[in-house]
């Protein structure tokens, strides 16, 4: 149950930031994620974070079949 005397909250243990009240932009705050290639995924506490049940994101580098290796048609 999130208790509504704190601003923030992280989204796995719904567990409150005590300590920043006040952080403008979001994407400032200390709990805040993003994905391998810098897209926001919300506020997880460290704990949540590294736990794969509870952040399901990425943290590594989407597949790119740019860098796969060789290709069969030569670039021009």
């Amino acid at each position: 149950m999130l208790d509504n005397d704190y601003l923030y909250h992280c989204r796995g243990c719904e567990k409150p930031d005590k300590d920043n009240q006040r952080v403008s932009p979001i994407s400032y705050h200390m709990w805040a994620r993003a994905d391998a290639y810098g897209i926001y995924t919300g506020l997880y506490c460290d704990k949540c974070y590294d736990d794969k049940e509870k952040y399901t994101y990425r943290k590594d580098n989407y597949y790119d079949p740019a860098y796969a290796g060789e290709r069969m048609n030569p670039d021009e």
